[in-house]
């Protein structure tokens, strides 16, 4: 059945409808047709096509407005593909719209036409659904080269804007600077001059430097300153830099300044000036001096403690010295009054040994204030500690146990005998005081060969050495003690009952015979104390035994013995024993009255002088009289300081000797039959003929 006709109503209402959308669309028509008359940007749709490359691999142009042609700078056809138009460049663009198509998500991106030399920055968007195939793309295009001026116009006000406000910042913490900051020209006209230089001359000179004015005129009234800049400134300008210290003001309130100088240079490298960064250093200067006075104080309560150890430590060393030859010589006394001679000779070696230990005592404090001069020879170290047996049980406490388990046949060590006997001596003394409630000490000794590592860790050169050691069972010490116990001065016994010089000075001996000595030790365990003496030499001289020298018979005339000694009791006792060896002696207590001698004719054989004599005239000015008058005359100085013969003050070099004070009387009848039988025995040719039957030849 056919559906009924509509009424005229609804026809009338339909037309009305179809009237309005009609109406709408000439309206929308002519929207745009306006828009795309007169809109800015460009604008134009495309259709994808499928071509030869493949599905969606082209599109053609099916709308554009007036402004497309106005950016793009390419004029097209509607209908046109890409592909005809812009062959080279499809490959380009193609892909970009056809993934718009596909995803329907819009995209904008910025690509160069190179075939108008224009850049574009180009908006897409998918219209309607991607069957139809449709892209909308909005763009604005301006030339490439035009486009790269403004982005270097923009990159280069960029840099220049930062430039500026770096320099801004610059300013600023130059001029808030602790630093006084100056730069001048070439003829010292100031070209920047920092607020804390200004503030500075206007506080200490009443005055206000400027740029532009000239430096001689800012210190025309500062003599002081212009005197200090003007060598400096020649230096400056031929392109040094370089950094002065100065004082300025008044003696009792300088300002000091750390000066840096710097040439100023332009662009090119060329000098145009110089500038100057001038720091006030007064509080720095015034901290050093307060610190260097308050070190300075420290140093001289260090000096005033240690010379106050040492002086209780001698004192009290010196007492028991003092004390036991006192007490037997007064029984010695007692005991020849009794006629009992042979007890006085048993108290007098105890008087003679005491004598010996101060002795060695004062050799201690000389070898200390100055390095000891070291007689060094092959020694046999066990025959040496077997020597010493009764000389270490004689220090030693009778609840402490002695080993001497040193072995026969062992390296012989170049040493001297003596100093190497005191520092055992001294380790086994330290080793005694360690042990109070008992214990053992021991020596021993052995061959050692330190290979690299070994003697790297021992700072010591590779080679064959003879290890000393010397142990004991005391209470030990702590790693803070042992790594002072060699310091000078440094004890922990109290005050009065030792020097802290022992250890010291084993380990100064120690190490002036190219040996090391370190210390193993711990609380509770006691100590050992490890002496590294190196090898002696193949071919070395043996150990001698003691000289004997026997008077020269046959001689009708006793030499002639000059001696010059202020000590009147040495001076006698040194005279008996020469007499006492068929010997004539003439005998001075200074040089002026020797030097008198020697005008009013007096040839001496030879000549005993101690050097440190009283007076304007020594030892060595007696000695170089002397040898004007016979250049050969053999000499024997004598001193009670340690150390060798200053050579720079003898003005001749015939036989001479040195012989250190206390010494014994044996040691020096030898050392006079020595020179004597020497100068004997020289050939007459390199000595004036000496007639032993009467005066000396040619008087």
């Amino acid at each position: 059945m056919p559906a009924p006709s509509p009424s005229s109503e609804q026809l009338q209402a339909r037309i009305d409808t179809l009237e309005k959308q009609v109406a709408r669309h000439d309206l929308e028509l002519v929207c745009f047709e306006l828009l795309r008359s007169r809109m800015a940007e460009g604008f134009c749709v495309l259709e994808l096509l499928d071509g030869p490359q493949g599905p969606l691999s082209d599109y053609r142009y099916i709308l554009s407005n007036d402004a497309c042609l106005r950016h793009t700078g390419h004029d097209k056809q509607m209908g046109q593909t890409v592909r005809e138009l812009i062959p080279n460049e499809a490959d380009a663009w193609v892909p970009r719209f056809a993934e718009v198509l596909r995803s329907g998500q819009p995209v904008s991106f910025e690509q160069r036409l190179n075939v108008t030399d224009r850049l574009l920055n180009v908006t897409a968007y998918r219209l309607g659904p991607a069957s139809d195939r449709r892209v909308a793309v909005l763009f604005t295009g301006v030339s490439a080269s035009e486009q790269a001026r403004q982005l270097l116009q923009e990159q280069t006000e960029e840099r220049m804007d930062r430039a500026e406000t770096n320099n801004r910042l610059l300013g600023e913490l130059v001029d808030h600077s602790l630093a006084n900051v100056f730069a001048a020209d070439c003829s010292l006209r100031l070209v920047a001059i920092n607020r804390t230089a200004r503030e500075t001359f206007e506080r200490l000179h009443g005055i206000s430097p400027k740029v532009g004015d000239h430096v001689h005129d800012i210190l025309a009234g500062l003599p002081q300153i212009m005197e200090k800049l003007q060598p400096i400134w020649p230096r400056l300008i031929t392109g040094q830099s370089f950094v002065e210290m100065v004082s300025l003001g008044t003696p009792d309130q300088p300002r000091h300044y750390e000066m840096r100088y710097n040439p100023l240079r332009d662009a090119k490298g060329q000098i145009r000036g110089g500038y100057l960064f001038a720091y006030d250093i007064t509080a720095r200067v015034q901290e050093q001096q307060r610190l260097s006075q308050a070190e300075g104080a420290l140093r001289q309560s260090q000096k005033m403690e240690a010379i106050g150890q040492l002086t209780g430590g001698i004192a009290h060393d010196f007492n028991n010295l003092l004390g036991g030859i006192l007490g037997a010589l007064e029984l010695a006394d007692k005991r020849l009054a009794q006629g009992r001679q042979q007890d006085s000779r048993h108290l007098l070696d105890i008087a003679r040994q005491n004598s010996s230990r101060a002795a060695s005592l004062v050799q201690r404090l000389l070898a200390f204030a100055r390095q000891q001069a070291l007689t060094p020879q092959p020694l046999d170290v066990h025959h040496l500690v077997a020597g010493m047996h009764e000389l270490i049980h004689s220090s030693l406490d009778s609840h402490v146990q002695f080993v001497d388990a040193t072995l026969a046949g062992q390296w012989l060590v170049c040493v001297d005998p003596s100093q190497l006997e005191s520092t055992l001596l001294n380790l086994c003394i330290n080793a005694r005081d360690a042990m109070t409630r008992g214990g053992t000490l021991g020596i021993s000794c052995g061959n050692c060969q330190l290979d690299a590592a070994q003697a790297a860790a021992l700072h010591l050169d590779t080679g064959q050495y003879l290890h000393i050691q010397v142990e004991d069972t005391g209470c030990g010490m702590t790693q803070e003690i042992s790594e002072r116990a060699a310091e000078p001065f440094f004890t922990t016994k109290p005050l009065g009952q030792g020097s802290g010089l022992g250890l010291s000075m084993a380990y100064g001996f120690v190490r002036q015979s190219a040996g090391q000595l370190s210390i193993d030790s711990s609380p509770g365990r006691g100590t050992c104390i490890h002496l590294y003496l190196p090898r002696a030499q193949a071919g070395s001289a043996t150990p001698a035994d003691d000289m004997q020298q026997a008077i020269t018979p046959a001689r009708s005339r006793q030499p002639l013995i000059l001696l010059v000694e202020d000590q009147a009791a040495l001076r006698l006792v040194i005279r008996e024993i020469l007499e006492e060896h068929g010997l004539q002696v003439q005998d001075f207590e200074n040089g002026r009255t020797a030097l008198r001698a020697l005008d009013e004719g007096a040839r001496p054989d030879l000549l005993v002088v101690d050097i440190g004599l009283p007076g304007d005239i020594d030892g060595y000015q007696v000695a170089n009289a002397c040898w004007t008058f016979d250049e050969h005359l053999p000499t024997l100085f004598i001193t009670g300081y340690d150390g060798a013969l200053d050579t720079r003050r003898l003005k001749g070099s015939p036989l001479m000797r040195l012989l250190h004070k206390p010494f014994e009387l044996r040691l020096l009848t030898s050392k006079v039959e020595e020179l004597l039988n020497a100068a004997r025995s020289k050939p007459m040719h390199d000595r004036e003929p000496r007639d032993w039957t009467g005066t000396p030849a040619g008087d």
